[in-house]
């Protein structure tokens, strides 16, 4: 068919004249570029998506049973208005917040501080015999392996170290806030929410690895759930929602409310701006993601950490882990790690 359109095109039947010959240009062989794609790692199949993992673990804290309802009912409506008065905007006095002991502001500076030395730190902290009393305890104990006990202030500082001590110090003043001493399911809860500020300040470590200061991280995991018990001794005096199966979206509305009072707290407490940079991203619902190194290891952190708490309850799978999003940072890989770096105690946990 072609051969007959360029017949007819160059007059019929006669031959068509020769075609110059051109020289052949050298043929040049491009390598082919090699694009290193990084492995996918297959979520497993009981990975659980953000969203189930926090309203599981606040039905956990508030005593709520399960319930797959996706819309507010009336009372709900009611409890949640008196939750944001008491508790919304600028209203919330930041004074009935529990206080932080005296010493630890002056002693939050000279940790701060690389160049302070133990006997200046020994005297600082001997103002507070609770505090002479943990840290002398956790230098004696099984992850420290010393040869002889330790019995003396300084010597604990100097086994512990700068980042040890901080950790020990910080772990003292914030278990009180989150054991709350009032019993019944206050108690419970309270048992939980430490359990789950422990975990989520080692998660926070591990994945802000490299971007984050490693304190500023351990801080930030550490006071993330500080705002909870306010919000369960309020709807304890509601007396309308205990072992009641409330929806879904009345759940996440009070996640939030403790994720601003924790902030609050962060303030009040004036601690770094990075670590109230990261909790105002955690309780933003208009943020779209976070957006510090910081804040996006928080939000991470603090879900792998709940997953680990409602394991141990035997509220999701043991093999369950945090599915990796479009959205987050964090791949499925460094999710399932995080998730397993958490079965490793910490120094001072030992």
């Amino acid at each position: 068919m072609i051969g007959r359109f360029l017949r007819k095109l160059f007059g019929g039947g006669s031959t068509p004249p020769a075609p110059k010959l051109v020289p052949a240009r050298p043929v040049v062989t491009i390598a082919p570029v090699v694009v290193d794609v990084p492995v996918a790692v297959e979520a497993p199949v009981s990975a659980l998506a953000p969203e189930e993992i926090e309203d599981r673990f606040y039905r956990l804290i508030l005593g709520l049973s399960p319930s797959d309802d996706a819309a507010f009912s009336p009372v709900e409506q009611g409890v949640l208005r008196r939750v944001r008065e008491a508790f919304g905007g600028e209203r919330f006095d930041v004074g009935s917040l529990p206080r932080l002991p005296s010493v630890v502001p002056q002693l939050m500076r000279s940790l701060r501080n690389d160049d302070s030395d133990s006997h200046a730190l020994a005297e600082l902290i001997a103002r507070d015999t609770v505090l002479v009393g943990e840290i002398v305890r956790v230098a004696n104990s099984a992850f420290f392996k010393t040869a002889r006990p330790v019995t003396g202030l300084p010597q604990a500082i100097t086994l512990l170290g700068q980042d040890g001590l901080r950790r020990v110090v910080m772990q003292l003043v914030m278990r009180p806030i989150l054991r709350t001493n009032m019993g019944g399911a206050s108690q419970h809860a309270g048992e939980r929410l430490w359990e789950h500020a422990e975990r989520c300040a080692r998660a926070c470590i591990y994945l802000g690895r490299n971007v984050c200061d490693p304190f500023e991280a351990f801080l930030a995991g550490l006071i993330s759930q500080t705002g909870a018990q306010t919000i369960l001794l309020e709807l304890e005096e509601q007396n309308d929602t205990r072992a009641t199966a409330l929806s879904r979206p009345l759940v996440a509305a009070l996640a939030q409310q403790i994720e601003r009072l924790s902030l609050h707290a962060a303030r009040h407490w004036a601690f770094p701006s990075r670590v109230v940079q990261a909790l105002a991203e955690r309780a933003d619902p208009a943020d779209a993601g976070a957006r510090t190194p910081l804040g996006r290891a928080l939000l991470a952190a603090s879900r792998v950490a709940m997953l680990d708490v409602l394991i141990e309850q035997g509220l999701a799978d043991p093999d369950s882990a945090l599915l990796a999003s479009p959205g987050q940072t964090f791949t499925q890989a460094q999710l399932i790690a995080c998730r397993d770096a958490l079965r490793t105690a910490a120094p001072a946990e030992a």
